[in-house]
């Protein structure tokens, strides 16, 4: 539940037509948890909001999932209390995920019928997410993860010279499936693309075919209403080649793939997604696999991020950008490895990206049982009831 703090006096800003419209600074609102997991995820929320206010800055979050199998009234439990405090923050989200996910994935919030291609089925999960739905002033949705299926993490043989069987191995969802997610509230949802599917060579065009895909799943977002943040679904690492040729594996910053290549790609790619639908583009999903570690990976990253949103910018494009932080990126560790918002935008129209999982390493695996997370959450203790910091501003606008 919520308790607002004591209201503060309206202030009416004058903004331009390049902003979503920006009310007044929102005083700090009271989020109050029933036990330590849901205490710990609210305080990941209130953490990250907290830095965004201190940068003067918006954000996005790109995934949150939990398990509908063993102990999911208890995991539903955490997602309540961490969507009601998103909700006083005003953050937009997307949960992870909906797609034609076999019928064991036990984190799917809308998937087809056993054997079926259009999504058409709501997991235990769509309760929650249709509960915290779109709102004056953020947008809410889901996942759709399936052109991202197939990559290294599950086929060794994966590369872009072997970027899988589209129909078999991934796929676009389909207009009925687009249909169905409007017909359930959902707004906006994040489209997952594969870097070596569409540009097959670094810095290379791109692949014509694969483009043509895309741009018909974004027709089909289209026709049915919906919104779309395109989300470059890597890590940071490049398959090159794969199958029967030998697969060398690149990691951004480093031989072979300069953090200009990302810029590259997105130099390319946002003048071939200009559908109206398209209201946000994700530069890299989770940038965890870079050239360096450490400090050393996220000022890499700060600087692959600075140039893809340069490129992108010298095409004229004005949309939202999605930025996401270089590991530990989830809320609660949030600012460890960027204290300091980094990116220059003169139309000021970037969101940072955070992913949130309620174990306790964030991982989204939830090996666990609840009982012992209670166990695991021990220093620093939260306190059950939160202090969360509402955004200021937004940039993904309808």
């Amino acid at each position: 539940m919520v308790r607002k703090a004591p209201a503060l006096a309206m202030v009416l800003l004058l903004v331009t037509a390049l902003l979503v419209p920006v009310t007044w600074p929102r005083p700090e609102q009271t989020v109050c948890t029933t036990d330590l997991v849901q205490a710990r995820a609210v305080a990941g929320l209130a953490n990250f909001s907290a830095w965004l206010r201190r940068n003067d800055a918006t954000g996005f979050i790109g995934e949150i999932g939990w398990p509908a199998d063993r102990d999911a009234q208890q995991w539903t439990g955490v997602a309540e209390a961490w969507y009601s405090a998103a909700d006083a923050i005003g953050l937009p989200v997307t949960a992870w995920a909906a797609g034609t996910w076999p019928a064991n994935y036990p984190m799917a919030v809308y998937r087809p019928v056993a054997h079926g291609m259009d999504v058409d089925v709501p997991g235990p999960q769509a309760r929650v997410v249709e509960r915290h739905g779109t709102a004056a002033g953020y947008l809410r949705g889901v996942n759709l993860a399936a052109g991202s299926f197939a990559t290294s993490e599950v086929n060794g043989g994966f590369g872009s010279a072997n970027p899988g069987r589209y129909g078999h191995d991934y796929t676009y969802e389909t207009p009925q499936s687009y249909e169905f997610l409007a017909g359930r509230g959902v707004r906006l949802v994040r489209l997952a693309v594969n870097w070596e599917r569409l540009q097959p060579t670094p810095f290379g065009p791109l692949s014509a075919t694969e483009v043509a895909r895309v741009r018909a799943a974004l027709d089909h977002a289209r026709d049915a209403g919906l919104l779309v943040v395109l989300d470059l679904h890597g890590y940071g690492d490049f398959a090159l080649g794969g199958g029967p040729h030998q697969q060398t594996l690149l990691r951004l910053g480093g031989p072979g793939l300069p953090t200009t290549a990302l810029a590259d790609f997105w130099r390319r790619m946002a003048v071939e997604a200009d559908n109206p639908s398209v209201i946000g583009l994700g530069l890299l999903n989770e940038p965890t696999r870079l050239a360096a570690d450490g400090r050393a990976g996220a000022l890499l990253w700060e600087r692959a991020a600075q140039q893809s949103v340069d490129a992108i910018r010298a095409t004229g494009d004005r949309r939202a950008l999605l930025v996401s932080g270089y590991i530990p990126m989830g809320p609660p560790s949030w600012g460890l490895m960027h204290p300091r918002a980094w990116i220059r935008d003169p139309l000021h129209r970037v969101a940072y990206e955070s992913h949130a999982y309620f174990d306790y390493d964030g991982s989204g695996h939830y090996w666990r049982t609840y009982a012992d997370e209670l166990r695991d959450v021990t220093w620093p203790r939260p306190a059950l009831c939160q202090q969360v910091t509402p955004v200021t501003r937004q940039v993904l606008q309808w």
